[in-house]
């Protein structure tokens, strides 16, 4: 019984130390053609309910820095944030959550999609990352994993300041080396709903292009506020990719900001806008600014979206 104990735990150390050697492997990413050219579907499977006594519930932000009140009543302005974290390491590969945190922190965004986001990972000291960032800010948040071995994860994350209704965490087309999903939440904001989709892309430029399609046919389901961020690993417009929905429009563009990149692919400076934010065309885009980030490699990406409440507001 004894020698069966030892062999158990034998087993289980390597299993973890296989996981953890998978997860920080596909963590040196490139937008050349992966070597493994397989890929598999992955069906469509929610995740579990938003565990509402995680977290803290507070009012989003009210107030301007200098205290004058956001608008009217009747109308409020939005920040959005889309933020590659790089596991919380810095660019020494030195465990740096804190410094994530800070950075999300001071960044006053009302509602938040993080890529690359360990869950209990050795690399990054075992931490529930999300939760962490949550707590500290005191929002609402909701977790959507890519990879899961023996319960030590890795994904995508959203954080709210206002109520998440509900989620949904659903696997697109993968290649075999990392599995990819769409982290898709319905945030209420003053009654009226936005759904929210979070996703990281894969590295090979078709199994993005199937990805985009699946993502597409999401987007074309969903009815009133839409917003879609995240870390899509390729540069707009790549000939023979596919396209994001036109029932959305690249904050960025809209404001005339193409030219604030947002990674530094092979460069000192960032010189490819690989991170993204889009929202449905009747939303009022206000603004599109960027932040380069003291610990991750990608820049934090904004739009400031302008909420107008809905007289005639229903559940969409």
């Amino acid at each position: 019984m004894k020698h069966k104990r030892i062999g158990d735990l034998i087993v289980f150390l390597v299993a973890l130390f296989t996981a953890y050697q998978l997860v920080a492997f596909v963590d040196f990413k490139t937008n050349y053609v992966s070597y493994h050219e397989g890929v598999v579907k992955i069906s469509v499977a929610p995740s579990t309910p938003l565990d509402r006594s995680d977290v803290s519930r507070v009012a989003p932000y009210d107030q301007f820095e200098d205290g004058s009140d956001m608008l009217t009543k009747d109308s409020k302005e939005i920040l959005l944030l889309s933020f590659n974290i790089r596991h919380g390491v810095d660019h020494d590969g030195k465990e740096s959550l804190n410094s994530i945190i800070e950075e999300i922190k001071d960044s006053k965004a009302h509602i938040i999609a993080l890529q690359e986001v360990d869950y209990y990972m050795p690399r990054s000291g075992f931490k529930n990352q999300v939760r962490e960032i949550a707590s500290v800010l005191g929002f609402h948040y909701v977790y959507g994993e890519t990879i899961n071995v023996l319960g030590i994860k890795y994904g995508n994350a959203i954080i709210s300041a206002y109520p998440i209704i509900e989620h949904q965490n659903i696997r697109l087309y993968s290649s075999p080396l990392e599995k990819r999903a769409i982290l898709k939440a319905k945030i209420s904001i003053d009654g009226d709903i936005y759904h929210i989709l979070n996703t990281h892309l894969g590295l090979n430029r078709e199994e993005r292009r199937r990805q985009i399609e699946e993502i597409n046919g999401i987007v074309e389901n969903l009815n009133g506020n839409v917003i879609l961020m995240g870390d899509f690993n390729e540069q707009v417009y790549i000939p023979g990719g596919e396209s994001i929905s036109d029932k959305l429009v690249d904050t960025a563009i809209v404001k005339q900001k193409e030219h604030l990149n947002t990674y530094a692919l092979y460069s000192d400076l960032p010189n490819a806008r690989i991170d993204r934010i889009y929202v449905s065309r009747h939303i009022e885009v206000v603004d599109h600014f960027v932040m380069p980030s003291k610990t991750s490699d990608h820049s934090m990406v904004f739009a400031l979206i302008l909420h107008k409440k809905n007289k005639n507001r229903g559940i969409i």
